[in-house]
């Protein structure tokens, strides 16, 4: 990379904007010839396929393995192809915020003034190649939806009946604890107890008496309809870890999620051995779609407060297209993250309407956040050509709108927190910080249902999840840090440091000889450790 200072020329500054273009504009032209190519030969199979099965040429098992063998080499070319534009994507990213960042310098005004025409004409493409990327992902997923639709309620029936067993009296047991947080914490510690759930091949139940929110049986569906949770047992033996200890002969056994479990393979940031081939092939983050799985389980509503959703959002005419925003502010800010400025926010909310609608003006953008009562007063004032939508339960003025710890801790708050999230995962693009359980698990229910991964931003950190499993990459290419970067060589194993704040582009973590730094994430690869997972030890 070209180190920039302020005495380059208006010359060189055009010369380095042309090669880094022309670069990306030679990956982004394989990458479509490879998407085309492989785009035509899953609609030649997928077409003999139904025409055989319609004209009853062969019967159903003959037509699934036709499409499984004819499907074998086009995967191989959808997961290169995938690869490749996740690459082409990160490199525009990484040089469009490096040109912003350079025209952002404080430089004097005769090298400003030099410099405003270059800016103006050359950063746009920038944007525009990560638009046809994302465009290019959009149609290699096209098809791969109608799977992964197929695959999560296969896996959400597995869970169903896993958690409803015929005789709850004989069927060994998961009582799952948790320690005093907030709603998102709440709901990530049930899914950790799941995951341990269907690893061991336990019915999960959870005592309500101990979570933190009055009203939590009647805003979501029970976790098993044939095991109460009335009868649950005073005296259980504590679960430390099938791998300190076998389990198999205890009926019954709990799990005490106040320290971290690190003598488990059944934790997020993993994928089921039987899932691992076939997730794999339909998206682009197999083990945010199987957290997405636990977590769409967990997240199940009555059929009141759906019904409440769908009257909030006819009330505001909120309509395909929008956009949503969670801006987490008040205690968060004490100790666990930054303070997010709305400008960060709304960077990506202008991209995205630039993008899909051709204009920002009225465009429609759903607010959550714990201090309404500023967001939305300073959303309106600096950006009047959008629309800033809200949900104030029971027509609360505004600017009382801003929560504190206890006031939360009401079913009232309960029902405004979850009608909220339902919100923010229905949006065609979603803004938040990562380093919030709210942010995290809105992108989780969002890639439960499709591959989200163009259709989320986080402003701060990386993905992560409560006591996941620590997320490894394999390095693809070396790479050769500068100041503050890390360097590693082909084939090495790099441990990602999620809760370091970092671009999308970017990850911070450590090489095997310790040494801490960034790199580039086009650079890497997930390594994704398949885990056998008792409950669905056999294919979906």
């Amino acid at each position: 990379m070209f180190t920039l200072n302020q005495h380059m020329s208006k010359k060189r500054l055009k010369f380095f904007l042309a090669f880094t273009l022309g670069l990306n504009a030679i990956l982004l032209y394989k990458v479509a010839t490879q998407s085309v190519d492989s785009e035509k030969r899953l609609q030649n199979c997928h077409s003999e396929c139904l025409y055989l099965s319609e004209s009853r040429r062969i019967d159903q098992r003959n037509l699934e393995e036709l499409i499984c063998a004819r499907h074998n080499k086009d995967q191989f070319i959808f997961r290169g192809t995938r690869n490749l534009i996740k690459g082409a994507y990160s490199e525009a990213l990484h040089l469009k915020d490096f040109a912003k960042k350079y025209f952002r310098k404080d430089l004097d005004q005769t090298t400003k003034a030099a410099l405003e025409e270059d800016y103006s004409r050359n950063y746009l493409p920038f944007k525009d190649l990560t638009w046809k990327i994302e465009s290019l992902v959009d149609n290699i997923h096209r098809e791969s939806r109608k799977q992964l639709t197929i695959l999560g309620d296969q896996v959400q029936e597995r869970i169903r009946k896993l958690q409803n067993p015929s005789d709850c009296k004989t069927a060994k047991k998961l009582i799952c604890k948790f320690p005093y947080c907030g709603l998102g914490c709440q709901l990530h510690h049930i899914g950790n107890c799941l995951l341990v759930a269907l690893g061991t091949n336990r019915v999960m139940l959870v005592n309500y008496k101990k979570v933190r929110y009055p009203g939590f049986e009647k805003v979501f569906l029970p976790l098993s309809e044939t095991c109460s949770n009335e009868d649950l047992p005073v005296l259980t033996v504590e679960w430390l870890g099938e791998l300190q200890k076998n389990y198999d002969n205890i009926p019954v056994i709990s799990l005490n999620q106040e320290p971290a479990k690190d003598e488990t393979l059944f934790r997020a940031f993993t994928i089921p051995k039987s899932l691992q081939e076939s997730v794999e092939v339909l998206h682009d983050d197999p083990h945010l779609w199987w957290v997405g799985q636990i977590m769409r389980y967990v997240f199940r509503l009555r059929p009141w407060i759906v019904g409440k959703v769908e009257q909030i959002t006819e009330k505001l005419n909120l309509t395909q297209p929008y956009v949503s925003v969670h801006v987490r502010r008040t205690d968060k800010l004490v100790e666990e993250a930054r303070k997010c400025e709305i400008e960060e926010y709304m960077e990506h909310v202008i991209d995205w309407y630039d993008r899909h609608v051709g204009s920002v003006e009225g465009g429609r953008v759903y607010v959550a956040s714990d201090d309404l009562a500023s967001v939305i007063p300073e959303a309106r004032s600096k950006y009047p050509r959008f629309t800033f939508l809200y949900h104030a339960e029971d027509k609360k003025p505004l600017k009382d709108m801003t929560q504190t710890v206890k006031g939360r801790e009401t079913e009232e708050e309960l029902v405004s927190l979850v009608c909220d999230l339902m919100i923010l995962s229905r949006s065609d693009y979603f803004i938040g910080t990562y380093s919030s359980n709210i942010g995290r698990l809105v992108v989780q229910l969002m890639h439960s249902v499709d591959d989200a991964t163009f259709k989320t931003r986080s402003v701060d950190q990386q993905m992560s999840f409560q006591l996941g499993i620590p997320l490894y990459y394999r390095s693809i290419e070396a790479h050769f840090g500068q100041e503050g970067e890390l360097s590693f060589n082909a084939g090495e194993r790099i441990v990602l440091q999620p809760f370091v704040e970092s671009p999308a582009y970017k990850g911070f973590g450590t090489n095997r000889a310790g040494h801490y730094g960034s790199f580039p994430m086009y650079k890497v690869e997930k390594i994704l450790p398949p885990v056998p997972y008792l409950a669905l030890s056999n294919k979906v």
